[in-house]
């Protein structure tokens, strides 16, 4: 035990047990999502990619998630993001099992070219957090997939947390025109896969898909901890 777990000991987020911020039994609550959804229609899709039907001229190609977002997922992913306690995330990234990753290789087996493009927050939250969480996850996939991680999106714009809005239009309004490229050195062929820790609506994802697409990337994707 470390001298600051002497004074501060850790204790499971979820039910409060003694020894890391979640507990084997708590890990054992989590709900691997069994199947991926379309983006838009919300309907089964194999790998999570967008129906023909569904395809839209700036929207995105595919969308996976690993976990449902259950009330146990949400207090470790609350505790990461607002509480700024990087540790957790340590300790959580430790009790993903490896099969959990499997559909990854989807990926690997079409092709190269993939980037990760963790969703970017705006220079005063990064100040104040000292992290974004984005970052941590995609070092997480990286492990798996080996795909260069990218930073040619920004956030130029303070928006109201999404979590707090519960009208899609009234997210899809808050977060209009808040992202734009910068140092842009890749190639429009390049595939670009948006990585964050939860997906609900999609308004973010939608935004920055189109700041993407609207530059001439022909590909993106995006693949988060969670589905809520």
């Amino acid at each position: 035990m470390s001298f600051l777990e002497l004074f501060f000991p850790k204790l499971c987020l979820n039910c409060g047990k003694l020894g890391n911020y979640f507990c084997p039994n708590c890990q054992k609550k989590l709900k691997p999502l069994t199947k991926d959804y379309c983006f838009y229609c919300q309907k089964p899709s194999l790998y999570g990619l967008t129906h023909f039907g569904c395809q839209k001229k700036l929207g995105l190609d595919g969308k996976m998630s690993i976990f449902y977002y259950n009330p146990v997922l949400k207090k470790i992913l609350k505790n990461i993001k607002y509480r700024l306690v990087k540790e957790v995330w340590n300790d959580f990234s430790k009790s993903i099992k490896p099969e959990y990753l499997y559909k990854l290789d989807f990926y690997k087996k079409t092709g190269n070219n993939y980037f990760f493009q963790p969703i970017p927050i705006t220079k005063n939250k990064l100040k104040l957090r000292g992290f974004n969480q984005a970052y941590l996850i995609a070092n997480f996939f990286q492990k798996f997939l080996n795909f260069p991680i990218i930073d040619i999106l920004e956030k130029i714009k303070e928006t109201k947390p999404q979590a707090e809005i519960k009208n899609y239009q009234t997210r899809k309004s808050n977060i209009k025109n808040a992202f734009q490229i910068k140092n842009n050195s890749l190639t429009l062929n390049s595939k670009i896969i948006l990585i964050d820790d939860l997906v609900t609506t999609g308004a973010t994802t939608n935004e920055v898909c189109r700041t993407l697409k609207k530059a001439g990337f022909k590909k993106v994707y995006l693949l988060t901890l969670a589905q809520g």
